[in-house]
């Protein structure tokens, strides 16, 4: 009898844990060992409640430190969002205007600055140039004076491109309506109203061949992927960038965030519109970006996030549903996908249905590029695909980003031609293909010799 009861307790507990299984927690550790990832933390808001708060593995290898909720990981690019929110606090305060131009708060501000505005910074379609010719000691001031003496890429508001350049002025712009250097302005409008704990720049200072940095506690080490192994992995966030990246935080502090978001106590619906809501730009189009945020559709779902490091953030926010994911992670060989993969866990991707497709006059070429796919799933490069100018200007960028969102499909089953175009010795040419219940729209470009000058998944 007592056997007999303890085979009946044992199913009962079997039972109960196969009823308590989470499928977040199956989804990330599976994408963790598939992309070698130490240690992740998550953070899942549902109408302004913390419905999903858990950390995975090691934030530390050498000392076998496990992850935390509280663990500081390092968002890289995801700053930019917090930069958002700290320039819709200075709005609301009646001290920054978003559709100013930025020489009402820069007097030194050169002539052809005077179309830009702030929202322009923030949105990446200022057109001031990244190709800025100052040291890496270079102070803010001086890289701002060296960037002022250059022509813009493009008429202010014309089109988006992603950089740096407009941060470093809009850092600038921050400081002078708020009286405060960066990182007390965040502190003062960001961290401490919304209760952040673990939420902190390394203020690292440079001197010689020497470095000093802060102390961040609970700080989670980061790690590549290398020959088998984990190395460690360290990129120096210089301090005039701060309000593109290098901030820390943990998922605690993002669920805090999030659940902010969600009411009009911290931010207005006018301020987070600002933030989630496109300005068209001059080309016709939306622009990709509001103020700080990153914004896509994700199977036909408006929403808004960053990601940075390329992953070792990534956080995405849907608006209409009042849906918020964070993923924090110490592993740099990995593609931001992981708080999308956590969103079809609610809202599953659609059945996958492909266009019809246009007529191919090059099949061979289209088998070609199908071999391309194929070699990146294997986590391979063959050169001999490649033109020579890829060889340098996109092969290292396909090895260090791009593979690893290869890890997060599946195999190709259909490859569709959609677009064929050609201009100045290039051809432009879009699939659509079946990843098992994802599509994807990959853009190739090629030469005349059907050379790969350049491919990437389109943004939905």
């Amino acid at each position: 009898m007592t056997k007999f009861r303890t085979l009946l307790v044992a199913a009962a507990l079997l039972a109960a844990s196969t009823a308590k299984a989470d499928k977040i927690d199956d989804y990330v550790q599976a994408q963790m060992r598939i992309n070698h990832v130490p240690g992740a933390a998550v953070a899942v808001v549902r109408q302004g409640k913390v419905i999903k708060l858990k950390a995975y593995g090691s934030a530390n290898l050498e000392w076998s430190r496990p992850a935390g909720t509280d663990t500081a990981f390092q968002l890289a690019s995801t700053t930019k969002p917090f930069t958002g929110m700290l320039m819709m606090r200075l709005v609301e305060q009646g001290k920054l205007d978003l559709d100013a131009s930025i020489t009402r708060y820069l007097p030194a501000a050169p002539a052809s600055w005077q179309d830009v505005t702030v929202r322009h910074l923030a949105n990446h379609s200022s057109g001031i140039p990244d190709r800025v010719d100052v040291s890496a000691e270079a102070s803010m001031d001086d890289y701002i004076e060296a960037a002022a003496k250059l022509p813009l890429t493009h008429a202010p508001g014309a089109s988006s491109e992603y950089g740096i350049s407009a941060y470093v002025v809009l850092r600038k712009v921050i400081e002078n309506v708020s009286g405060k250097p960066f990182v007390q302005a965040l502190k003062a409008e960001v961290s401490t109203p919304l209760g952040l704990k673990s939420t902190a720049f390394e203020e690292a200072v440079g001197y010689g061949e020497r470095r000093s940095i802060e102390v961040i506690p609970r700080r989670a080490s980061v790690y590549d992927w290398k020959d088998g192994r984990h190395i460690n992995f360290t990129f120096a966030f210089g301090e005039r960038g701060y309000a593109a990246g290098g901030l820390y935080t943990s998922a605690a502090d993002l669920a805090k965030v999030l659940a902010a978001l969600d009411g009009q106590s911290f931010l207005s619906n006018s301020s987070k519109n600002a933030m989630w809501h496109p300005q068209q730009l001059g080309d016709g189009k939306p622009a990709s970006f509001g103020a700080g945020w990153a914004l896509r559709k994700v199977n036909g779902r408006t929403t808004a996030g960053h990601s940075g490091g390329p992953a070792l953030s990534d956080i995405l926010y849907f608006p209409e549903e009042r849906l918020g994911i964070a993923v924090l992670t110490n592993g740099q060989s990995l593609y931001p996908y992981l708080a999308q993969g956590i969103s079809e866990l609610y809202y599953p991707a659609p059945p996958v249905k492909l266009p019809q497709g246009i007529a191919d006059s090059r099949p061979e070429l289209s088998a070609q590029l199908r071999s391309v796919l194929a070699d990146s799933f294997a986590g391979q490069v063959n050169e001999a695909r490649f033109a020579d100018s890829a060889k340098t200007g996109f092969i290292p960028a396909l090895k260090t980003f791009l593979l690893p969102f290869f890890r997060s499909l599946s195999p190709t089953e259909e490859f569709v031609l959609t677009l064929e175009r050609s201009a100045d010795g290039k051809t432009r040419r879009e699939y659509a293909a079946r990843h098992g219940t994802k599509k994807v729209t990959w853009q190739f470009d090629v030469d005349d010799s059907g050379k790969v000058l350049g491919f990437g998944p389109k943004a939905e």
